[in-house]
């Protein structure tokens, strides 16, 4: 157990420290972009620093949002992996239709098939079609 404590702190730090680099390196990318938007913002009442602001929190959401669930995916599977060792990630081919032509299983223990996800914020019908043919 105390394996896989380590290891999810040694995840941690890592995912921490790429997530620090992007945001930092997307801020410095703002410093050049296109700031016409703002006309709108300031009709709309938003000063010029209050949209600078929204845009930063903007982007710095965005990419802790992706990090955060990449991470506790990984970290749900370090978990699945420390109970049942033989579990691995796979794909399948779809015998349904025609797409998509694989589907991959998260964590495939035997004859259990686990999806792991922390947040689905995107379920639109398609998304739901696909989810339900995977199943």
């Amino acid at each position: 157990m105390d394996e896989l404590i380590q290891n999810i702190k040694n995840l941690a730090e890592v995912y921490s420290a790429n997530l620090k680099g992007k945001i930092e390196s997307r801020t410095e990318e703002m410093k050049a972009d296109d700031n016409a938007h703002y006309l709108i913002y300031r009709v709309l009442g938003i000063t010029l620093q209050e949209g600078q602001l929204i845009d930063q929190y903007q982007n710095t959401g965005r990419f802790l949002y992706k990090y955060a669930g990449s991470f506790l995916e990984e970290a749900a599977t370090l978990c699945l992996n420390y109970k049942f060792p033989d579990g691995i990630k796979t794909k399948v081919e779809n015998t349904i239709g025609q797409r998509p032509k694989t589907f991959e299983i998260d964590f495939l223990n035997a004859n259990d098939a686990i999806e792991v996800k922390w947040r689905d914020a995107t379920t639109d019908g398609d998304h739901i079609t696909k989810e339900h043919t995977r199943v």
